[in-house]
């Protein structure tokens, strides 16, 4: 585990995350193993909800080598500080689409959950991706991964959120145009999070962490002049 020379601002701010965190419920099936677990929605939706107010964001770096699939999670907090957790590596049975996006899901919401403490699990919802893998390795293990993909960066991860809380809170209930406000924070992210992908040509991202660099470029922009546009309204 990697991590800032510090982290004593950063440990005040998981404290208070672990208490206002609220268990996501189990909902949705495994019949393979006749189990339950979390979606990685669910995690994400969980970990966001308690993360307001508290400094904290987070990234995930993705990478794939030969025959698995690494996800690293790197703790962030406003004070630069950081914790770097991983990475998290899943085999890979089947060279195609389906089955590396699947390893992806499984790796990013099992070390998602461990670095923030979400119960997910009682399942091996993976198994799509590993039901081939030698049994050695039925469950991940962490290993060096090699060509990193593109990714955004921490800071500019922490930047957008930080000027997407500003928006909503400056945002009127409704607009001009008669548009309710997003009900939270993260019904924002996450309408950005669209915009991002309709505007940027290949951008297929599931949260701000998943944005390429060009598509967090775009949006910081895009964000900046719509509160520029908010301040002029209230002056």
């Amino acid at each position: 585990m990697n991590s800032s020379d510090k982290i004593d601002e950063l440990a005040k701010a998981l404290n208070t995350f672990r208490g206002k965190v609220r268990q996501p419920a189990k909902s949705a099936d495994n019949p393979f193993f006749k189990s339950k677990y979390v979606q990685l929605e669910g995690v994400v939706a969980a970990i966001d909800d308690a993360l307001e107010e508290t400094g904290l964001s987070y990234t995930q770096d993705v990478t794939s080598d030969g025959d698995q699939v690494s996800v690293t999670t790197v703790i962030l907090h406003e004070s630069g500080q950081y914790i770097e957790l991983g990475p998290l590596s899943v085999p890979v049975s089947k060279k195609d689409a389906q089955a590396f996006g699947s390893a992806e899901t499984y790796a990013r919401r099992y070390s998602l959950s461990a670095a923030f403490g979400i119960t997910s699990d009682i399942d091996d919802d993976g198994n799509a991706a590993t039901q081939k893998a030698p049994r050695s390795q039925s469950r991940p293990q962490y290993s060096k991964p090699a060509a990193k993909k593109a990714s955004l960066d921490g800071q500019t991860v922490v930047k957008i959120k930080q000027m997407i809380l500003a928006q909503f809170k400056a945002m009127p209930a409704t607009s001009a145009s008669g548009k309710p406000k997003p009900k939270t924070q993260a019904e924002l992210t996450k309408m950005w999070v669209g915009v991002a992908n309709a505007k940027v040509e290949g951008s297929q991202a599931t949260s701000i962490e998943t944005l390429s660099p060009q598509a967090g470029k775009w949006l910081a922009t895009e964000i900046e002049r719509q509160l520029n546009a908010l301040a002029g309204d209230h002056e």
